[in-house]
């Protein structure tokens, strides 16, 4: 691992830099644990001051997790932390709810041809994402279950796309979502006839899945992201 020394004035952006380079290219790599705290600021040639203010803005980051007693790892890029940090600040602006909800269902309805594609090898999941509409359906008054098993269900259907990619946008953009005030999925399914039409909804995207209609699947998404817009 070739690590250069930094000289500059912003010594903490270089070092996060450096260090991100060095997880893109692939000489670290997650759960890998960084040198000590000493020896990594004498290879970096930056005070110890310098490298922990870097490593506190990684770890805000989501790039690196600091363990008390044990040292600093390369994380899973979990960029959660951040956006927490970020969203009460997106949120200022107007109609943003509904920009990303309308970003969300494209990515989704453009991604639902890749969970169709892939749907008999993905065999497993498609089972999964079956009991997990079994359940939304034994659920139906359950306002906080039945949120927890939406949330669920489209992690496993966009989980068969096989797109790392679309899976973790995805998330994160359900991550904002669930943070905002206007977006409750309790708030929607506390009304039983909105719990059942929502189950519906979700077994028709599985049914059009199993019969391998992606267009079908496409309109069966966008009927239930258009009930969800409706509804906040």
């Amino acid at each position: 691992m070739e690590i250069k020394s930094i000289q500059t004035k912003k010594i903490y952006k270089n070092i996060v830099e450096q260090i991100i380079f060095l997880i893109r290219e692939g000489s670290l790599k997650c759960g890998d644990k960084l040198p000590p705290e000493r020896a990594l600021a004498e290879m970096l040639d930056v005070s110890r001051a310098s490298l922990r203010e870097a490593l506190s803005v990684m770890e805000i980051m989501g790039v690196v997790d600091i363990r008390p007693g044990e040292g600093s790892f390369v994380s899973n890029l979990d960029v959660q932390p951040f956006i927490a940090l970020v969203v009460p600040l997106l949120l200022k602006e107007d109609g943003l709810e509904d920009d990303l909800l309308e970003f969300r269902k494209m990515l989704e309805i453009s991604g639902i041809r890749l969970v169709c594609k892939n749907a008999e090898k993905n065999r497993e999941l498609l089972d999964e994402l079956k009991s997990t509409i079994d359940e939304m359906g034994e659920k139906l008054d359950d306002a906080e279950a039945g949120a927890k098993l939406d949330v669920k269900f489209h992690r496993l259907l966009f989980s068969m796309s096989n797109n790392k990619v679309l899976v973790k946008v995805l998330d994160y953009l359900g991550f904002i979502l669930e943070r905002t005030v206007k977006f409750n999925r309790n708030a929607i399914l506390v009304k039983q006839e909105r719990a059942e039409l929502l189950h519906k909804y979700h077994t028709d995207i599985y049914l059009a899945i199993v019969n391998g209609d992606y267009k079908e699947a496409e309109a069966a998404l966008e009927t239930h992201f258009d009930f969800v817009h409706s509804s906040l």
